[in-house]
């Protein structure tokens, strides 16, 4: 409140826009056979076909696409002097000019997020710490509907926990249930999701193939889970809508870099580019360049054990 006859205020209320980027990573491999071996016939049926070489490409494209979304997930920001030393253990130390690297989603909802940890390893398994997580929630202005990325052992202690409480209640004759899937139950089912309302909030929850294979997540703890806000970001500038959570990739003029294949070879099943130097064999290469977009991240949650 000002007397009459006073001056207007001298100083002002001001925003601070913090404008984020996030670099593209680069990810390789390959898988090679020889003459010989191309020929070899086995007991694996893959497509029609016993030639055993295409059941180990296939299996080596399915570990590049996971060892690629664990890029997404765990890489990490740094100055080029740490980023070989940093980045050797994902890869066994065949990771080359790595640069400042990129910020994996684990690294922006720890820098910016919410992020709930229990140091006795125990999952989430309780209304109580539930609650919790829906209070965060309120304060960061979040969006109505979640998907969760559970392992199989916070999977479960959801599970136990609704069926603790009124069951009937909790996960049936909700109106908004389904809105992130047409209000279609059976949509919902088709696509893995178990869903269930909280405080004015619809969760849908799914097994996270990383944090339940062994070879991979599923021998840590480190992991259980993560929840992420079905919502779209809209630009105020240009109307353009964005989802709180992308992937996105290199692509120019009919090129794209999102997931590249591609044979050299001595003439080894037919592939005479001579891309291995003539040698007698057939070489399945794979690059991708991506980075991970993680918008709102004070919205995202992890669970940490």
């Amino acid at each position: 409140m000002y007397d009459q006859g006073t001056e207007q205020p001298s100083h002002f209320l001001d925003v601070d826009v913090k404008r984020r980027k996030n670099p593209y990573i680069i990810v390789k491999d390959r898988f090679q056979v020889n003459g010989s071996q191309a020929t070899n016939i086995g007991y694996i049926n893959v497509g029609g076909d016993y030639r055993w070489f295409m059941y180990g490409e296939q299996e080596a494209r399915k570990r590049f696409e996971d060892r690629r979304e664990m890029m997404l997930l765990f890489a990490e920001t740094g100055n080029d002097d740490d980023q070989t030393q940093a980045t050797s253990a994902v890869y066994e130390g065949n990771y080359q000019g790595a640069g400042k690297g990129s910020e994996g989603y684990i690294s922006a909802v720890e820098d910016r997020g919410i992020v709930v940890s229990n140091a006795n390893a125990n999952p989430l398994d309780s209304f109580a710490e539930f609650d919790d997580i829906i209070l965060e929630l309120d304060k960061n202005g979040a969006t109505s509907e979640y998907a969760m990325y559970l392992n199989r052992k916070q999977d479960l202690a959801i599970d136990d926990m609704l069926a603790s409480g009124v069951s009937t209640g909790v996960t049936a004759g909700l109106a908004g249930q389904f809105g992130a899937f047409n209000n279609d139950a059976d949509m919902a089912v088709k696509l893995g999701f178990k869903s269930f309302t909280r405080g004015g909030y619809t969760f849908h929850k799914h097994d996270f193939k990383l944090l339940n294979d062994p070879t991979l997540l599923g021998a840590t703890n480190f992991l259980q889970g993560c929840m992420v806000p079905m919502s779209q970001v809209t630009d105020p500038r240009t109307g353009f809508k964005a989802p709180a959570l992308a992937m996105y990739y290199k692509e120019a003029n009919g090129y794209s870099r999102e997931m590249e294949h591609w044979v050299t070879g001595g003439g080894v099943l037919g592939h005479t580019n001579n891309g291995d130097g003539g040698k007698d064999v057939a070489t399945f290469h794979y690059r991708s360049e991506i980075c991970l977009v993680t918008r709102a991240a004070n919205q995202h949650v992890i669970i940490k054990g």
